[in-house]
């Protein structure tokens, strides 16, 4: 029997019962089970109590032995605690008895300290005093070493004396010994910086001797100004070497030299100025060498620039030049070590570099534009306007003109319209001539075509340079969330290459795309070609106008309106009877005609064509959507157009009688069959026209309900003796 779910704190009998009786011999005889059961429960509890009685009796017996040994350890620990409060009494003893003798030891110490300084100072006084006395020989004796060695101890000997009276004056007298140890170095330092054995045993000697008197920086003084004036004659003599050669030459030789001395003078400065970053001596010497040409170099760049033909592409080839330099100090100084790239030296370096170029990118616009309109000579009227424009801005900015670009464009964009103009007025002014009508209208359609296909040229222009410039802030940092914003100088284009204005037309440019998507930056060139798509949609109606109302202008005076028929068994004939006149039959099948001349331009997709009608806003057409058919709404446009031409000519009829009233039914009738024969459906004054015209003259005030209070009236005046 397994006993263990008695111990457990949460033994519920029931529980355990219930298990108990769910094996197979409970359940064949429950009665003799549990009377196994108890029998067997009885027996544990037997020998349980015989467990407790024996482990009583045990513990009883071990009591009294118990008691005895916690009795010897109270006395143990009082006999401790005796003994320490003893060793304590002797500690303090101890302490109080000593304190006073540690007074006069510490005293004592002080004492001679204060004497080994006090000797010092005397044994420096009179080193001082010694070494002062022959130091003129020693400098006649020429010996640098030895003069040097004199120096440095007299200035160990001054640094003791710095409470002497006369500190100042002997101060004083050891800078006037440095100065006239440099006057007698120099000449052997510049013949070692001419003989490039700067580096060897001869020049670290002298790199030792400056850095004993503390003169490092005087050495990278003298090392600074003889680097600087040789670039400065190596520049003039690139200059004026061979007349022959233009600005780039002398650009690429001068860079070539530029960094021949970068890469050759940093071991150099490694080992002769170890206190200073080589890169910042040789970022601080470029600076110098580059503000101090003699021609500078933004005169002779201006100069040669002039000079040019092609003045921008000269300045883009200029600064590609300068680009490879700047790439290859970059280069170098992230090889040295990354963290030089932030360095106020480098960022100054950079600056430097690019200076001359940021006056004539301040006028990279107007040199754009005149790029761009010189190209207006061979560009067609249908050519993509997307040229090289994009590239030069990204090769002379790196994106960060792209405001000047912009400028640019809508001037480029404003002459490049004029093209478009000039063609519309010729379209204009060859109405009036005998030309063929449909080849005008085709042209006329062609122009419109092309109108189109600019306006989206400049459309898919102004989303092209949206998304660039987002992209350069991004680049530029102007997108992060972070704190830590900072941008390689040589990347920091909006720094080094715009002025503090353009930059802030760049940031607020770069500041509103990131705000608003639907921004345009080319908003008056899409205003301006949207004008010139309204523009040659309107000549397009106006042609077909213009044939229409040849026919449609002779409504208003015809002679039958008035004289009728002239016979009355005729004037009571049905109106199906009657034949539609020879004016509207003219404009009816000059209206099936228009389909087949514009067929040719909905053989495939025309987008241009489609966006110009867009923006024509023809006279009562419905708005094109961009699934609707280019054709179909061309032709509904027309229709509509000659459709009211035809309704305001009828009502411009003084008088009709009853008889031409049935002929003008059944003329406006057949329009109405050739516009249902297009697909197309007329207007509703239209309609309400036909209606009211149709009506018997008793139903007329019935019919005429709801319909506009113009149209009745006019058609009143016009049928009075009828009505």
């Amino acid at each position: 029997m397994d006993l263990s779910a008695f111990s457990n704190d949460d033994f519920d009998p029931k529980e355990w019962i219930n298990k108990t009786f769910q094996c197979t011999e409970a359940r064949e005889n429950k009665e003799e089970f549990a009377t196994t059961i108890v029998a067997k429960l009885q027996s544990f509890i037997q020998e349980v109590n015989i467990s407790l009685e024996k482990t009583a009796e045990q513990v009883n017996q071990n009591i009294p032995r118990i008691a005895r040994e916690i009795e010897v350890m109270q006395n143990e620990a009082k006999l401790l605690k005796q003994q320490m409060n003893s060793v304590k009494g002797d500690v303090m003893k101890v302490g109080h008895d000593s304190s006073e003798s540690m007074q006069v030891l510490l005293q004592i110490d002080h004492v001679k300290s204060s004497m080994q300084e006090a000797s010092k100072a005397l044994r420096e006084a009179d080193n001082w005093t010694t070494l002062s006395a022959d130091v003129d020989a020693i400098f006649d004796s020429g010996d640098i070493s030895s003069i040097a060695t004199k120096l440095v101890g007299m200035q160990n000997s001054l640094e003791i004396l710095a409470d002497v009276p006369d500190y100042h004056q002997r101060c004083m007298r050891l800078e006037s010994l440095k100065d006239r140890l440099e006057v007698m170095i120099s000449p052997q330092l510049i013949a070692a910086f001419n003989a490039q054995s700067i580096v060897s045993d001869v020049g670290l000697m002298y790199t030792k001797i400056f850095k004993d008197i503390k003169r490092l920086n005087t050495l990278q003084r003298h090392y600074h100004t003889f680097q600087k004036e040789q670039l400065l004659q190596q520049w003039k003599q690139i200059v004026d070497s061979d007349p022959d050669e233009t600005i780039m030459d002398w650009l690429n030789n001068f860079h070539d030299l530029l960094l021949s001395t970068w890469h050759t003078q940093m071991s150099c400065c490694q080992q002769l100025l170890p206190e200073t970053p080589c890169v910042e001596v040789l970022c601080d010497l470029l600076v110098d060498v580059l503000t101090n040409l003699d021609p500078s170099l933004s005169f002779c760049m201006d100069t040669g620039i002039k000079l040019q033909a092609n003045q921008l592409q000269c300045l883009i080839e200029l600064k590609q030049i300068t680009d490879r330099l700047a790439k290859s100090l970059e280069i170098s100084i992230h090889a040295i070590d990354p963290k030089f790239l932030n360095n106020v030296h480098t960022l100054l370096l950079v600056k430097t570099i690019y200076a001359p170029y940021r006056s004539h990118i301040e006028k990279y616009d107007c040199l754009e534009e005149q790029q761009l309109v010189s190209s207006l000579k061979t560009l067609s009227m249908s050519e993509d306007l997307e040229d090289s424009a994009e590239g030069r801005c990204q090769q002379l900015t790196h994106g960060c003109g792209y405001v000047s670009l912009l400028r640019a464009l809508e001037g480029f964009l404003a002459e490049y319209s004029g093209h478009f103009r000039c063609l519309l007025r010729l379209f204009k002014t060859s109405q009036h001539r005998d030309l063929d009508h449909w080849t005008m209208f085709q042209q006329a359609l062609q122009s419109t075509q092309v109108t189109g296909e600019a306006l989206l040229q400049v459309e898919r222009l102004q989303v092209l340079y949206a998304g660039n410039v987002r992209e350069v802030g991004r680049r530029l940092g102007y997108y992060s969330s972070t704190e830590d914003t900072s941008v390689n100088p040589f990347h920091a284009f909006d720094d080094i290459l715009l002025s503090p204005s353009a930059k802030r037309e760049l940031q607020q440019m770069i500041g509103v795309l990131q705000e608003e998507k639907d921004v345009s930056p080319l908003k008056k060139s899409v205003a301006i070609f949207k004008k010139m798509c309204a523009d040659a949609g309107s000549l397009v109606s106006d042609l077909v106008m213009r044939q229409a109302q040849v026919h449609l202008k002779k409504v208003p005076s015809m002679k039958l309106w008035s004289e009728g028929t002239g016979n009355s068994v005729i004037a009571d004939l049905p109106e199906f009877s009657l034949t539609p006149q020879e004016y509207i039959t003219e404009v009816g099948q000059y209206l099936m005609t228009i389909p087949q001349h514009i067929e040719p331009f909905i053989l495939r997709d025309n987008p241009g064509l489609q966006i110009a009608l867009k923006n024509c806003n023809m006279s009562n057409g419905q708005s094109q959507d961009g699934n609707s058919n280019v054709a179909d709404y061309l032709l509904e446009c027309l229709a509509r157009r000659i459709t009211d031409c035809y309704y305001e000519n009828i009502l411009q009829i003084s008088y009709i009688t009853n008889s031409a009233t049935n002929q003008l039914v059944v003329d406006i009738s057949y329009f109405c069959d050739v516009l249902d024969d297009l697909g197309l459906t007329p207007s509703t004054d239209f309609q309400h026209l036909l209606s009211l015209l149709k009506v018997k003259p008793e139903k007329f005030d019935s019919e005429a309900k709801g319909k506009p209070h113009i149209l009745v009236r006019k058609v009143t005046a016009m049928c009075k003796p009828r009505i």
